[in-house]
């Protein structure tokens, strides 16, 4: 991977965690309330898909911070690939993305929507 396509998506990249940081904040602080019912903390899709919305600011954050330090850290210039590891490291959140919707989506059809 060349540094100029690199650099291109690791800006955009950086603007869309930044904005889905700052727009997951609210989602992130009302994780508690899907544990209003009984026995949803023994739920294990319920805990996951939790997890994953209480977590996507954080790991934007910590994303956009390593991408951004592989690719211009001086120390890393011998790196083999280090743009490509850049990219890779800034694509973290979408992890996050697939787990949430692989709960959600087994919350829906398993248990009727229900997170207990």
């Amino acid at each position: 991977m060349q540094q100029k396509t690199a650099l291109m998506f690791l800006f955009v990249a950086t603007v869309i965690w930044i904005a889905g940081a700052v727009l997951g904040l609210l989602p992130a602080l009302m994780t508690p309330m899907m544990f209003d019912a009984p026995g949803s903390l023994e739920n294990p899709m319920t805990v996951t898909f939790a997890l994953s919305i209480a977590t996507f600011p954080v790991v934007c954050v910590v994303a956009v911070l390593l991408g951004w330090l592989v690719f211009g850290l001086p120390a890393l210039a011998h790196f083999p690939h280090r743009y490509l590891w850049a990219c890779a490291l800034i694509s973290l959140p979408l992890l996050n993305v697939v787990i949430g919707g692989l709960a959600l989506t087994w919350i829906t059809w398993f248990n009727g929507g229900s997170f207990s």
